[in-house]
């Protein structure tokens, strides 16, 4: 009797660990078993992909391990397309926008069986960075009328592993139709014929025309999301992650492929990253700025120490950063009486050196890191608009001490 309650009580546990080990994913109507401790994140983009269709509807589950380099993405659009076209083409674009792509070895594409759907397959393997091995594969199959890929891949230990084929094994393809994007959590004004204001939660700016805020669901934003995410559990740094990204205007547009790669050559960024604090954590917004010399050289010290831990930080990712010189900091309050500290440098970039300056600014209990860097070879495109930007900056209400 004690051998049979022992047995269902091994098979118990054993039925609770296989439960707790997988979630589902869904999708309109596109579904996979995956780790439970993965991330994961739906998108869609309206795309051409250099097919001959104009419009097309691109539709993708992506999920990643958070502690390996462990991955997935099951990738479909609202046409047929050549399965050999499909691979070939999403390989060269990750190669084109992500430089570790290049480093992979694809090998010859084959025809497979995957799922009971005739199927052409793409393995590929080789170090995304200096320590950091992948192995993977493309598959590309038609099912009623819709193309679609899955990318999986892994380290040695996962890939070709029972969860490999397991993940596989339950994917589920049976997209059910056309969804809209979901509308951006943000208010868009048209100050003028040179800038846009842009209405945030907790505060406002505005941003020259010629740059564009960068749509979340983007390949280039999703992709790096999941790079900071296995930087983040491979080599256990913590990357700061920025909550709005402006690039120069083009950048998203995938419908106009000659725009875009004008945009591609160019390097400029506004940043703006926000911290939610306890009261009296930060400055008052309307603070004194007036320092002895002996404080000021205390704070300034502060400021360069954490540039330089940065720096440190980004070596620390393989990022070839270096940098060439960097100013004290200044201490002022812009047009609208906000108090912002400035900290200004100038750093290698991968196609000649870009300054950058950053502006700390504070509201009791949230603070606000505005970045606007640009390569300095293209100075006459972006330096004096963008010296106008951190004086259009509030913060939408004004907190007082407490």
């Amino acid at each position: 009797m004690k051998k049979n309650i022992f047995y269902l009580f091994f098979i118990f546990l054993l039925f609770v660990s296989c439960q707790n080990h997988w979630q589902t994913v869904k999708y309109n109507g596109v579904s996979v078993q995956i780790p439970s401790d993965w991330g994961n994140k739906n998108t869609i983009n309206l795309t051409n992909l250099n097919y001959k269709y104009a419009d097309i509807t691109e539709h993708l589950i992506s999920c990643w391990s958070k502690e390996t380099i462990n991955g997935l993405a099951i990738q479909w659009i609202d046409a047929e397309v050549d399965d050999d076209l499909y691979i070939e083409t999403d390989i060269e674009w990750k190669q084109e926008r992500f430089p570790m792509y290049r480093q992979l070895q694809f090998d010859e594409i084959v025809g497979v069986d995957f799922l009971g759907f005739k199927a052409k397959k793409c393995h590929f393997y080789g170090n995304l960075m200096k320590d950091v091995s992948i192995e993977g594969e493309y598959i590309a199959f038609t099912k009623n009328g819709h193309s679609y890929i899955v990318l999986i891949h892994g380290d040695k230990h996962f890939y070709k592993s029972n969860d490999y084929n397991y993940i596989l094994n339950n994917i589920e393809p049976n997209f059910l139709g056309i969804t809209q994007q979901k509308e951006r959590n943000t208010k868009i004004i048209v100050v003028d014929d040179n800038f846009t204001r842009y209405e945030f939660r907790n505060y406002n700016l505005s941003v020259p025309n010629t740059m564009e805020l960068r749509d979340e669901n983007s390949f280039i934003s999703l992709g790096k999301e999941i790079i900071i995410d296995n930087l983040r559990s491979i080599k256990k740094i913590d990357i700061n992650y920025f909550n709005f990204v402006f690039q120069p205007a083009g950048m998203d547009d995938i419908q106009n492929s000659e725009e875009q790669k004008k945009a591609l050559k160019l390097y400029a960024r506004v940043l703006i990253s926000y911290k939610k604090g306890d009261s009296d954590d930060f400055f008052r917004w309307n603070g004194n700025i007036t320092y002895t010399q002996a404080e000021y050289n205390e704070l300034n010290k502060t400021f360069k120490d954490n540039l330089l831990n940065e720096i440190k930080r980004a070596k620390q990712m393989d990022c070839d950063l270096e940098l060439l010189n960097f100013s004290n900091i200044k201490i002022a309050k812009n047009v609208n009486k906000f108090v912002y500290i400035k900290q200004e440098y100038e750093r290698k970039g991968l196609n000649g050196n870009v300054k950058v300056a950053d502006y700390y600014l504070y509201n009791n209990n949230e603070m606000v890191k505005l970045t606007i860097s640009y390569r300095i070879s293209e100075s006459n495109l972006w330096e004096i608009d963008f010296n106008k930007i951190i004086d259009t900056f509030s913060f939408t209400t004004k907190k007082i001490k407490t």
